[in-house]
């Protein structure tokens, strides 16, 4: 396993790294940080709670077969309130993310090229 380093300035690798084998695809990893980080300093601390995911875990957690975070493309971000949510929500748009997804507990920001772009709930 390659050793834990710093990504960008608020963005280790091992935030990104799959929490069931530690695997991590790093130029995604930098990638997703980079285009993160602005997001970071407008919202102030994030907490990632999921990033690179293996086949294995993606399936234990209930994720979708063609995630993003398969790819390493994909972060979910902890948010626990509605207005954390909305500031975390719209600095995300304003950096050009054009794939969200609104759980309970955090948001989730892809990368992916495809599909197309949208934004979802994972709640009724």
């Amino acid at each position: 396993m390659l050793p834990d380093y710093q990504l960008t300035p608020h963005f280790k690798l091992s935030e990104f790294r799959c929490p069931c084998c530690g695997r991590v695809d790093t130029t995604a990893a930098l990638t997703l940080a980079r285009r993160l980080e602005p997001t970071r300093d407008d919202v102030g601390m994030m907490i990632i709670d999921s990033g690179f995911r293996c086949p294995a875990h993606n399936l234990a957690v209930g994720g979708n077969p063609n995630s993003a975070h398969l790819l390493g493309l994909a972060a979910d971000i902890a948010c626990t309130n509605d207005t954390a949510r909305y500031m975390l929500i719209a600095s995300l748009l304003a950096q050009g993310f054009k794939r969200l997804g609104i759980a309970k507990t955090s948001i989730h920001a892809d990368i992916a090229t495809d599909p197309a772009p949208e934004i979802w709930t994972y709640y009724p």
